[in-house]
């Protein structure tokens, strides 16, 4: 697949950053300036609901730039103001737009621990069944559940893409996440400079299955440490994987734009432009 846009970028290729909340309210009073700068980089990116609400504003965002999304549930938002069933129900209803590639992000955490375990276990399965009836890929959160993770990812014989989000682990568990067809999310962290083990791992992942991410507004790279993260950033993590790997920036971007293209089924990616 060739992505088309409207302007090659920095590296003369586009880089689509595969995770970022652009529509949640830190961006309010500059979100068409954040969205330029994406444009201007080169960069699209796919937008990220975590719960009914930000699903809804992802589903318009992509609606409104012409790109896409994904719709879930997280495990920090299992315990709800509403039943899971209804939930779910409500993801399932915004399934009906063309602009929704995927569902996520979908997933456990263990580390915060924000929602009981029973439910974002429920939550997860939830998601998995729904992906699974509808063909659709998942992206997927960890933090320190990664045996549960595996076993449920199993367990529900999940047969499109899998997308690990934000990817944390040792080689044994990459190694699994690899098994399982996954697709291995890298973004600002990897810029970090205590997270050597993070920059090693990437020597083990097959380049047909790196992905590129901000998760903005959060984990800006290291040279924006402490400011809001946007998604033209990306080309930051672009550069590092670049001196990681050896390459290129340019084959870096579009390596990682074509994998991102087939993890999400793309046919087309557009630069944002607000309409």
């Amino acid at each position: 697949m060739v992505a088309r846009s409207l302007d090659p970028g920095r590296y003369g290729a586009l880089i689509i950053d595969t995770h970022a909340h652009v529509s949640l309210d830190v961006y309010a009073k500059d979100r068409e300036r954040v969205i330029d700068r994406a444009a201007s980089a080169g960069v699209a990116f796919i937008e990220i609901g975590f719960d009914v609400e930000s699903s809804i504003r992802s589903v318009d965002l992509a609606e409104r730039i012409g790109g896409y999304c994904a719709v879930g549930v997280h495990p920090h938002e299992a315990k709800g103001k509403e039943p899971l069933e209804k939930m779910w129900r409500d993801i399932e209803a915004l399934l009906s737009s063309p602009r929704v590639k995927a569902i996520g992000e979908i997933g456990l955490d263990y580390f915060r621990d924000l929602s009981p375990r029973n439910l974002q276990v429920e939550a997860f399965l939830r998601g998995l069944d729904l992906a699974r009836a509808k063909y659709l890929p998942v992206v997927v959160h960890q933090r320190e559940a990664e045996k549960d993770v595996l076993r449920l990812l199993t367990h529900a014989g999940h047969h499109k893409p899998i997308i690990f989000h934000c990817f944390s682990g040792d080689k044994s568990y990459l190694g699994k996440c690899l098994d399982l067809g996954g697709y291995i999310g890298l973004g600002g962290p990897l810029t970090y400079p205590r997270n050597a083990f993070l920059r090693d791992l990437v020597k083990y992942i097959p380049m047909d299955r790196i992905l590129v991410e901000t998760d903005c507004p959060y984990l800006p790279p290291q040279g924006r440490r402490g400011k809001r993260n946007e998604p033209a950033f990306i080309v930051e993590v672009v550069d590092i994987l670049a001196q990681i790997l050896d390459l290129p920036s340019a084959r870096v971007a579009s390596v990682t734009r074509d994998n991102a293209m087939r993890a999400f089924s793309l046919e087309e990616m557009p630069l944002p432009r607000l309409s």
